[in-house]
C-alpha cells in the first residue's frame, strides 16, 4: 500500500490563523527515506501538496536522504511545475539546469526579508530552499507569511498604509562604477528608469508601485521596505515626500515578532509560496551551503 508523509513539527513554529506555519512533513517511514522516495511520494501527491501550500505558505520537508543537488533537482522536478529563469541583483551560480546557488553575499552578514524577484517583469510563484550544509552557528532562513505584515501595518501605521496604497513607493538604487557584475543584474530587471552618473556610477528607479498586493483575495506585503545589505537604496513615497523613519521601526518590529526562524538540518528542503511568505538569511559561519530552485 503506497503512503503518503507523516505530519511534523518543529519548535520555532507559529499558528496564523487555523495553519500552522511552515507544515512540517517527514518520511511515512525510516524505509521510505531517500531522495528517490520523497520525489515518487511528491509525485503521487502533488494536489494534496499545492492545497497544502495554498493553506500553510510554507512546507518543511524534513527527515529525507536527499544528499546532492541532482537529487534536489529531482525532488522539485517531481511537483511538476515550470521553470523559471533567474533574474536578480544578487550573485547566482548555476549547479544544474534548476538549481542555484543561495544569495553570496557572505555569511556574517543579514539578508533582510524579501519576497524573490520582487522586481523582476515576473517573480517565480514558487520557491524552494534545500540544505546542503547547515552552519555550525546561525545560518537560519527567516520566514513569515506577508498577510500578516500588511495586516500589521495597517493596524500600527494606517494613514502610511492608505497613503502607499494610494500613491506607491519609489526606491533608487545606487550602484558604485566598481559594481559592474550587479549592474548588468539589475539591467534585466523591471525599472522605470536608469540614470547614469558623472562619477560612473548607476541609479536605478522602480517605482512608483504599491508595495501591497492582492495575492489569492488577501492583501500582502509584497515589496520590500527596508534597506538592501551592501547596496544602497532610497525610498520615497511616489509623489516625493519622505518616508517617516517611524514606519521603517514598526515594519521592522512586525517582521521580528511575526517570523520563524527555520534551524536547517542537513537534507532539509523548505517549498515557499513566493508570493505569500517573504524570506531572510540570518547571518552564519562556514561551510552553510544552502541551494535554490523557482517555479513559474
Amino acid at each position: 500500500m503506497e503512503r503518503g508523509f507523516a505530519e511534523g513539527s518543529i519548535k520555532e513554529e507559529k499558528v496564523f490563523g487555523d495553519a500552522v506555519f511552515p507544515k512540517t512533513l517527514l518520511p511515512w517511514s525510516t524505509s521510505m527515506s531517500s531522495a528517490r522516495d520523497l520525489a515518487e511520494t511528491v509525485q503521487r501527491e502533488r494536489p494534496s501538496l499545492s492545497r497544502t501550500l495554498q493553506s500553510h505558505g510554507a512546507i518543511l520537508f524534513r527527515g529525507f536522504q536527499v544528499r546532492s543537488a541532482d537529487e534536489f533537482d529531482r525532488v522539485v522536478r517531481a511537483f511538476g511545475w515550470e521553470d523559471i529563469p533567474y533574474v536578480g541583483a544578487a550573485e547566482r551560480v548555476s549547479v544544474t539546469d534548476r538549481v542555484y546557488t543561495a544569495n553570496e553575499v557572505p555569511l556574517d552578514v543579514f539578508i533582510n526579508f524579501h519576497h524573490e524577484m520582487a522586481f523582476a517583469r515576473q517573480s517565480p510563484s514558487k520557491i524552494f530552499f534545500f540544505c546542503s550544509e547547515p552552519s555550525p552557528e546561525g545560518g537560519e532562513t527567516s520566514i513569515l507569511p506577508s498577510q500578516v505584515v500588511a495586516e500589521k501595518m495597517e493596524e500600527r501605521l494606517p494613514e502610511v498604509t492608505a497613503k502607499l496604497s494610494e500613491v506607491g513607493l519609489t526606491f533608487r538604487f545606487l550602484i558604485h562604477k566598481d559594481k559592474e557584475a550587479e549592474k548588468r543584474q539589475r539591467l534585466k530587471l523591471n525599472y522605470s528608469r536608469v540614470d547614469y552618473k558623472s562619477d560612473g556610477s548607476t541609479e536605478f528607479v522602480f517605482g512608483p508601485s504599491s508595495p501591497i498586493r492582492e495575492v489569492g483575495g488577501k492583501k500582502v506585503w509584497f515589496l520590500p521596505f527596508l534597506g538592501y545589505n551592501l547596496t544602497e537604496v532610497r525610498k520615497s513615497f511616489g509623489d516625493g515626500s519622505a518616508v517617516p523613519a517611524s514606519a521603517a521601526a514598526a515594519y521592522e518590529e512586525i517582521l521580528e515578532e511575526n517570523c520563524v526562524d527555520v534551524k536547517w538540518q542537513k537534507g532539509d528542503i523548505l517549498l515557499l509560496d513566493n508570493h505569500a511568505v517573504q524570506h531572510a538569511r540570518r547571518p552564519g559561519k562556514s561551510p552553510r551551503r544552502v541551494l535554490v530552485a523557482v517555479s513559474k
